[in-house]
């Protein structure tokens, strides 16, 4: 087989759906990936870089099986050491995902919805968990039980199948901009290898030496068996036990400590068929990078800018945007069906400003000073009513409640 054929074959779609033992289809599913890189024939320079990449293959996977039997086995510190040794291994690949300069062009527009409740959403819902709420974040794929993290995705559709395709009439929605000239970095794990084998047949030139183009690919290739056991789905969404999410959980702890990166970019386990457009189905999740007892990481404020949150009612019903977007079309065609109804919304978003978010934002400071209030009132009847001690309660709620002293509420 050639290139192409490699980059079609079923064996390194992903994502795929776990069968069985997990550590077991793991190393399933590596050791087939191996063998089907060994069957391309080494015709044209793109076959010969793919091929070539075994070399990194094959320690990145024996790196992997070690990282899954260790946090497994309830060892996590020797298995993010383990995944940190060959990150560091991988070293230029790693930045050879994604193309270099200013990130905000190749991430922009991104979304977030959030079930909508009685209550006016401000901007600061539909940015991550704030951090006096941190206790509510649970471990999930590339999410860290305590660690509040921003997550996007790169279309309205995404985000409603993420959501668990909930109904609309529900929703809020905001639009996100990277902020242009930041240096956001983002590590990109959202490369699926048919679409780059769409790719290569259809530019075969720009692959017959070692153009930027055939790195990329290569180093797709190099990283693939990471990228797979980041993309397993869960075979039972009710299951107690989820192994499927150690390494990508592992991954964002990575991004967390080593600031290399700002965030991971990857696809959505929910489609089996990629469309045209692999954005329409790609995710985000940037973890906050500083800390704080209360509010948004100062940080994320600073690289994106959000509009404020809207109906789903009101998005499809704003004046159409002329602002290029990504298309919902599979094999040149268009999907009417979403461009109507996601499309049309985005269509609305687009043409919405945005602004940044401030990291303690007036309507937080007035959420917390109610809940000091509450905690305060709650203390003086515990007492018994005691008169002239108001002030000590107050400093005793905000102390119950991790807020700092010298923020004034």
């Amino acid at each position: 087989m050639d290139a192409v054929d490699f980059l079609n074959s079923d064996t390194v779609d992903l994502p795929k759906t776990r069968i069985g033992a997990y550590t077991d289809f793991v190393d399933h599913l590596l050791d087939e990936y191996q063998n089907q890189i060994n069957r391309v024939v080494k015709r044209r320079f793109i076959d010969r870089a793919i091929s070539n990449e075994l070399k990194r293959v094959v320690p990145l996977s024996n790196a992997v099986r070690e990282v899954v039997k260790m946090v497994i086995g309830g060892d996590r510190t020797s298995a993010y050491n383990r995944l940190d040794t060959a990150l560091h291994e991988l070293g230029p690949h790693l930045r050879a995902l994604m193309p270099s300069g200013d990130m905000s062009q190749f991430v922009n527009p991104m979304y977030r919805f959030r079930p909508a409740g009685q209550s006016t959403f401000y901007k600061g819902d539909l940015f991550h968990i704030s951090f006096d709420l941190r206790h509510i974040v649970k471990p999930m794929r590339y999410s860290v039980a305590g660690l509040p993290s921003l997550y996007l995705g790169g279309s309205t559709h995404v985000c409603w199948r993420e959501l668990g395709e909930r109904n609309l009439a529900t929703i809020a929605v905001s639009r996100f901009e990277a902020v242009a000239n930041t240096n956001l970095k983002v590590l990109n794990f959202g490369h699926r290898l048919p679409v780059l084998a769409s790719y290569v047949a259809k530019v075969p030139g720009d692959f017959n030496g070692p153009t930027p183009a055939a790195a990329m690919i290569a180093a797709n290739v190099a990283c693939w068996p990471l990228i797979a056991a980041c993309s397993v789905r869960v075979p039972d969404a009710k299951a107690t036990e989820r192994p499927e999410y150690l390494v990508p959980q592992l991954m964002l702890e990575w991004i967390t400590r080593t600031h290399q990166f700002h965030g991971i970019r990857y696809f959505s386990t929910h489609y089996s068929e990629y469309p045209d457009d692999p954005k329409t189905y790609m995710n985000y999740v940037f973890p906050a990078k500083s800390n704080s007892a209360i509010g948004y990481c100062s940080e994320l404020c600073q690289l994106f800018k959000m509009t404020d949150p809207v109906s789903w009612s009101v998005a499809k019903n704003a004046p159409i945007a002329n602002v290029k977007r990504p298309k919902y079309k599979t094999r040149e065609v268009l999907d009417m069906a979403l461009e109507s109804e996601f499309g049309r919304a985005e269509d609305g978003l687009l043409g919405m400003s945005v602004d940044w978010l401030p990291s303690c934002p007036d309507e937080h400071l007035l959420a917390l000073r109610s809940r000091v209030q509450m905690q305060a009132y709650k203390l003086w009847e515990d007492e018994g009513h005691p008169h002239g001690r108001d002030q000590e309660h107050w400093f005793q709620a905000k102390a119950d409640l991790g807020i700092p002293m010298d923020l004034l509420i």
